[in-house]
């Protein structure tokens, strides 16, 4: 790009109209060949109703098994919807989200939303293949083999006001 101010806005407005002529399917291939692409996880607090915290011992962790129940969002997919149907095909649970924690960038190209829900403790879990057991464990007593992002991520769910509500 030039290094004069004048000509980048000459050369930025003939290259929007350039793009604009370019049919809407094409357009969009552009877009996504040009731009950095990125995953987004999602993970979730789920507390019973006693204050105990779900967490899962997974099968592809190796320092650090234990942790909160989590997963990649589909293509459209909004985070409380994928992290519903990460528990259930995890562990076979059904959850409640209530609410959106945080967002964050764990890497430059991987963002993580964390919700917070309940869980109801008398289902009973059935690990998948990525699964070596559920727990419901007190939060002050969470695994030392767990991530320790993992373990603040708990405490923070625990220490946040009722904030950033999700509507049904």
């Amino acid at each position: 790009m030039p290094a004069n101010p004048a000509i980048k806005d000459i050369v930025k407005t003939v290259l929007a109209r350039l793009f604009r002529a370019i049919p809407l399917p094409i357009a969009r291939l552009i877009v996504g060949l040009l731009h950095a692409r990125f995953n987004i996880t999602v993970a979730g607090v789920f507390f019973t109703a006693d204050g105990r915290v779900l967490i899962l011992k997974h099968v592809y962790r190796h320092r650090y098994p234990w942790g909160l129940p989590a997963g990649f969002l589909d293509a459209g997919e909004v985070p409380e919807v994928a992290m519903a149907r990460e528990v259930k095909e995890e562990v076979g649970l059904e959850v409640k989200v209530e609410r959106v924690l945080t967002a964050h960038l764990i890497r430059p190209r991987h963002m993580e939303v964390v919700v917070v829900g309940t869980v109801d403790a008398r289902q009973t879990p059935r690990p998948n293949h990525e699964i070596f057991e559920a727990a419901f464990v007190a939060a002050n007593a969470l695994p030392a083999d767990m991530m320790p992002s993992q373990a603040a991520i708990v405490r923070r769910a625990i220490a946040a006001p009722p904030a950033l509500r999700i509507e049904a």
